[in-house]
């Protein structure tokens, strides 16, 4: 459709020694023409609505004359369909093409109606070309045409009678010949060559030396994660990176060392990093163990925190300082460790004391045994 539509624009853009008078027959105009974007994109429609609407209007300039054929006058654009001087309207019996062809014929619904009763061959015409008014015409047969057109059904091919039986018979010789015997089966394996060969003998480990080396080997993997989690833990700057990115670091030195497989989940290596973080190391194991307890019901977005927090108080020491806290946390912000202590004591998490001269205390419920400066 579009190349119909480059070809019509193109008959317009000739140079002037090209211009000769032509017809320009387009059958099927609704597709080319229509009055709606229905079955063609509305660019291309665009496209060819222009080419047909610029045949019909200034077609005469280039002595062009334009003739248009549709089945389907309702879906043809009007203003194509208006440019037109001369119509032939044949039958139809939808309303809304009926209704279209009274319109462009200048008649009434009731003079339409007219269309309905048409015969085959029998049109009401209307033009300068034809009659001021509609009137009814009959067009003849075609006179020319292909030379090979058959107007009905051909007839069956004549057999001779005579022979009907020889095409039952003649073959039979050929189809009941003896068919080749199949090729015998081969022979049968002995049984000797059934019987497996013995595998060759190996060393048998025993359940404990195997348990032993599992664990051996599980002990070393661990100790090799924990060592990546506290050097990633030391260097600065580090909380201040997302989890994903922190995740995919370890990662990498994970497979550096070569520790294979996925070492842990997203989960466990953000609550390992934030124990990580709060330097429990420093501590003994009893009380480590009594700090781990405490945050196991802890978020791991706030783990970090509540643990150095936690430490200090184990250790009889003075509370981390907001830049402490502002490092185990990452960030930056003021603000976001107020909200952080705000967040941790609502939550029942610990306990906040404002002390006279503007300085505060922090108390973690099941560490009371321990004094917090």
């Amino acid at each position: 459709i579009r190349c119909a539509a480059q070809f019509i624009n193109a008959l317009f853009d000739a140079p002037r020694e090209f211009w000769f008078p032509a017809l320009v027959v387009v059958d099927e105009a609704q597709m080319f023409a229509p009055s709606v974007a229905g079955e063609i994109g509305e660019d291309t429609r665009r496209l060819t609505l222009s080419a047909m609407t610029n045949l019909m209007c200034r077609g005469r300039k280039r002595g062009l004359a334009g003739i248009v054929a549709t089945q389907r006058l309702a879906k043809l654009a009007k203003n194509v369909a208006a440019e037109a001087s001369n119509f032939l309207m044949g039958r139809t019996f939808l309303d809304i093409d009926m209704q279209r062809a009274a319109d462009l014929l200048g008649m009434e619904r009731r003079q339409a109606e007219r269309i309905r009763d048409l015969e085959r061959g029998h049109f009401l015409a209307l033009g300068p070309a034809i009659s001021r008014r509609p009137v009814a015409v009959k067009i003849g047969p075609v006179q020319t045409g292909h030379k090979v057109r058959a107007e009905g059904l051909m007839p069956l091919p004549q057999a001779p009678s005579g022979g009907m039986e020889a095409l039952l018979t003649d073959s039979l010789a050929a189809d009941v010949q003896a068919a080749s015997p199949p090729p015998p089966p081969p022979p049968a394996p002995r049984p000797a060559d059934l019987v497996p060969a013995p595998a060759p003998a190996r060393a048998v480990s025993s359940p404990a030396s195997e348990g032993s080396s599992q664990a051996a080997t599980s002990g070393a993997r661990e100790e090799a994660m924990a060592t990546i989690l506290s050097a990633m833990a030391q260097e600065e700057g580090i909380t201040f990176q997302s989890a994903s990115q922190l995740y995919q670091a370890f990662l990498m030195r994970c497979r550096s060392e070569r520790i294979g497989g996925v070492p842990m989940d997203m989960n466990v290596f953000r609550r390992r990093f934030a124990i990580a973080s709060a330097g429990l190391e420093r501590l003994d194991d009893p009380t480590r163990a009594r700090v781990l307890a405490l945050g196991e019901q802890v978020d791991e977005d706030v783990l970090a925190p509540y643990l150095a927090i936690a430490a200090a108080c184990a250790e009889g020491k003075s509370v981390p300082d907001d830049e402490e806290l502002a490092r185990v946390y990452g960030t930056s912000s003021p603000g976001r460790i107020r909200r952080l202590l705000d967040h941790l004591e609502k939550m029942g998490l610990i306990v906040v004391r404002e002390e006279f001269g503007g300085g505060r205390s922090l108390l973690v419920p099941g560490l009371e045994n321990i004094p917090a400066e």
